[in-house]
């Protein structure tokens, strides 16, 4: 190609991009990479060409030029991360070397796009196994950046006149991964405006095409189809099956999803739904069950890894420096020159000082320290601790009998090797008393981190009174941790004592469901601590709370995210089963403060509807006071 020294451009400059290599394909176009002179320098490009002299008759070729037209016009409008810029698109003459333009028949359609430097998915997929967490992080990143881009073009947002951007083609190799991570949508040369339009040419690429594809139909639909097929792809390594319910029954069979109960799977496997309306809506919404799904069996198979590194039996330390002794003497042997396993210890020789009475046969009991469960490849690592466990204390070896000639030297040996392992057994008792109180200080002051006040030092007394700061983990957006055993005995994770505490940092009845606890934006405020529910059309989000009638108000802020697609929902408080004590429709920019009198109530209950037309619902500050 580049000793041919082929150009293209539009009619005005003809020779404008010099055209390097074929890259690929689309349907009937072909795409390669060009670059084009500017300053003195040249610069990379992609260029798309459709040449008429490849449409079946000038008819075709007319009809597509105007779609074609229109669709690369409408891209120009499209500017953000995830998605190719497109510099230009015109009709002109067909591939030419230069200057010999005019002297070739035919048109050619063409759409220059930004060059992006990176690998297509199919590539970047290759040289990951998903065997290590970061490979794992890496997979569940990019479905998310492609997730967030397609729900803001199916949303409208991305073109001045709110009308939806369909790619119709969505798959690997129309995904480029760059040296940062940055996934990108490119190829947009062929996407539908949201009108069930019918054309002769079906073009897809076959196990990432919906079935309406083949009926040359494409909607949003189409590439929410498409995206659980990259999914599958990512996944599990392999190409998706060509049919739905192949597809389907393929992706809940991977180890990730095997696990889960049949709604769970059954509404991870809706995406491939053969209706279109059945499929969901919100991308988003669903890749919050896809890491549900991946955190939690990864989970299981990071406590099975603890245990198994856990030895079912304790190793014992290094045997003091002396030669190795018989555990049971000869008959010749006196009881006061072996050691107290079978009979009373003996009186020691009036010249030799007495060793500590340490019972050789009881054996000291080591608790198994309690470890923190991190889903491998979302958290720290787990702390290891020492190579060698802390053994209980065992019977002491008896000592060998020594020579006749030298009886006495030997006798004073002995003993002094008794007097060494008996130290040793006793500081390994010591060291155990001094792990496990750390491990409860440590456990006591992790279950008063999550209830953002101090735990008092002495069980039962009074702590001061204050105001509670999130926790690390209700800032940082992560999913708030089971509480340890320590943290469990206080109630709902609360210390004894405080008068005002943050409910994110209490510890639900059943788990947060669908709620995540983070940071958001309410009209430019942003909020450090918040319940928040992005549900589209999924279930409801409910979590519920006990109160144990200790508790008087909740106040709360409750409104839309800055950042949603959607501009309403509707939050819901409840006590003990009966009317909401608050029920209200939120709108976008105009929250709602509240505080509902919670006196007496046993068990509190939050929910936000879901709805397709729901918007990201934020449950902000919530704080309960005596």
């Amino acid at each position: 190609m580049t000793s041919q020294n082929l150009h293209i451009g539009p009619d005005a400059a003809a020779d404008r991009y010099r055209l390097l290599r074929s890259i690929g394909r689309g349907g009937e176009a072909v795409l390669y990479l060009a670059e084009i002179e500017l300053a003195g320098g040249s610069e990379p490009v992609v260029v798309k060409v459709l040449d008429s002299k490849t449409t079946i008759t000038p008819d075709v070729f007319d009809r597509i030029s105007q779609k074609w037209n229109e669709q690369a016009e409408l891209l120009r409008f499209v500017h953000r991360p995830g998605v190719v810029g497109v510099r230009e698109h015109f009709e002109g003459p067909p591939i030419h070397r230069p200057g010999e333009s005019g002297t070739l028949t035919g048109r050619a359609l063409v759409l220059v796009m930004n060059h992006v430097d990176g690998l297509d998915l199919r590539d970047w997929r290759a040289e990951r196994t998903l065997a290590t967490a970061a490979e794992r992080r890496e997979v569940m990143r990019t479905l998310e950046q492609l997730a967030d881009v397609l729900d803001w073009l199916h949303s409208g947002k991305a073109t001045p006149s709110g009308r939806q951007v369909i790619h119709g083609d969505l798959s690997p190799g129309n995904v480029m991964v760059d040296a940062h991570g940055q996934a990108t949508l490119v190829d947009f040369g062929l996407s539908k405006l949201t009108a069930d339009h019918q054309t002769a040419e079906v073009w897809f690429t076959p196990g990432y095409a919906a079935p309406e594809v083949f009926d040359g139909k494409r909607t949003p639909g189409t590439d929410r189809y498409a995206f659980g097929a990259i999914a599958y792809f990512l996944l599990s390594g392999e190409s998706p099956p060509p049919t739905p319910e192949l597809l389907a029954r393929a992706l809940v069979q991977l180890p990730q999803f095997a696990v889960l109960d049949a709604e769970q799977r059954a509404r991870i496997a809706s995406i491939y739904a053969a209706d279109p309306g059945q499929r969901p809506v919100n991308l988003a919404g669903w890749m919050k069950d896809i890491r549900h799904a991946v955190v939690s069996t990864t989970t299981s198979t990071s406590q099975r890894a603890v245990q198994d590194a856990v030895p079912a039996k304790p190793v014992l330390p290094p045997a003091p420096a002396t030669p190795p002794q018989p555990a049971t003497p000869p008959p010749a042997y006196t009881p006061a020159q072996a050691a107290p396993a079978q009979a009373p210890p003996a009186q020691a020789p009036p010249a030799q000082a007495a060793p500590p009475e340490v019972p050789a046969t009881a054996p000291v009991t080591v608790p198994e320290p309690v470890r923190p469960t991190v889903p491998e490849g979302y958290g720290p690592p787990l702390a290891q601790g020492p190579t060698h466990p802390v053994p209980a204390a065992t019977p002491v070896p008896a000592p060998a009998p020594p020579a006749p000639p030298a009886k006495k030297r030997r006798t004073g040996l002995i003993v002094g090797s008794v007097a060494a392992v008996l130290v040793i057994a006793a500081a390994a008792v010591v060291g155990v008393q001094l792990l496990n109180g750390k491990d409860k200080d440590k456990g006591t002051q992790a279950a008063g981190d999550k209830a953002g006040a101090t735990a008092p030092a002495t069980p039962g007394a009074p702590s001061p009174s204050a105001s509670p700061a999130p926790s690390a983990s209700a800032s940082s957006g992560e999913p708030l941790e089971q509480p340890s055993a320590t943290a469990s005995k206080l109630p709902n994770g609360i210390a004894p004592g405080v008068n005002a505490a943050d409910l994110t940092v209490m510890n639900p009845v059943n788990g947060l469901g669908d709620f995540t606890v983070g940071a958001a934006k309410i009209n430019t405020k942003q909020y450090g601590a918040a319940f928040i529910a992005d549900l589209g059309c999924n279930g409801d989000a409910i979590a519920e709370f006990d109160l144990n009638r200790e508790w008087k108000y909740l106040d709360f802020t409750a409104g839309i995210d800055d950042g949603s697609t959607h501009e309403k929902g509707r939050v819901s408080i409840s006590l003990d089963g009966q009317p909401a004590a608050f029920s209200e429709l939120v709108e976008l920019g105009k929250p709602i403060t509240k505080r509902v009198e919670v006196n007496g109530a046993l068990r509190l209950r939050l929910k936000v509807d879901a709805g397709c037309d729901m918007g990201k619902v934020v449950i902000a500050g919530p704080q309960l006071t005596r």
